[in-house]
């Protein structure tokens, strides 16, 4: 089917704009490489490396204390 000029010329300039913006973030973060902080584990991502590595992989301090402190047991009357 035909394409007006017009449209591959915008669908064209819209890709180059994409690359252009994607080499100078890649060249932003090259200089700036020391001020990159790892995002600590979120919950999926602690539960695919749970299901990669099974129930051996370490739990976190908020896991071991609720397993260590019980409820106490109610009275029965």
């Amino acid at each position: 089917m035909y394409e007006h000029p017009y449209l591959a010329y915008k669908v064209t300039e819209f890709d180059q704009e994409q690359l252009r913006q994607a080499v100078e973030r890649r060249r932003f973060v090259k200089e700036h490489a020391e001020q990159i902080v790892p995002r600590p584990a979120g919950a999926l991502r602690r539960m695919w490396e749970r299901m990669l590595h099974g129930s051996a992989a370490p739990r976190g301090e908020a896991a071991r204390s609720r397993r260590s402190t019980g409820c106490a047991t109610a009275s029965a009357r």
